[in-house]
């Protein structure tokens, strides 16, 4: 049986770690901090995110598991790396976020998208929407 993904060998990251050159690329590289996330802890684990987003092919998973706190500027990097992974057209994954950080990094994320793009909102108002579908449904052939 084929499976859809091919998990490569998981990349360990702590305060301290730093990734080995990769020689062959690979489809999904995983970090897993430890501790805090934050402080001088966190420049490290910044700049491993993003060598890791930049070396991986289709995907990076952060595995929270082993954090027991994400300080603010923490919270900062996740988002810088959400952007990163946004501008490379690839994906990231935060598996075993805590719901406090999660909520945290929404709302670090809905600044920053709106301090590049302005304020996010609907386009058409509902009466242009139900318009749109009366007309299309009277241009549909009986």
């Amino acid at each position: 049986m084929k499976t859809a993904t091919t998990l490569t060998p998981a990349l360990v990251s702590d305060s301290t770690a730093q990734l080995a050159s990769a020689t062959t690329p690979c489809n999904t590289m995983v970090l897993q901090p430890k501790g805090c996330l934050g402080g001088i802890a966190v420049l490290d684990f910044q700049i491993n995110l993003e060598q890791a987003l930049e070396r991986a092919t289709l995907r990076v998973v952060v595995d929270l598991q082993q954090v027991n706190d994400v300080a603010p500027e923490g919270i900062a990097a996740l988002a810088r790396g959400l952007e990163l992974a946004a501008i490379l057209g690839k994906s990231i994954v935060f598996h075993a976020m805590d719901l406090a950080s999660s909520k945290d990094l929404r709302a670090e994320w809905r600044s920053s998208r709106e301090i590049c793009f302005g304020p996010w909102g609907d386009l058409f108002d509902r009466e242009f929407d139900q318009f749109f579908a009366g007309e299309m449904l009277r241009s549909l052939p009986c």
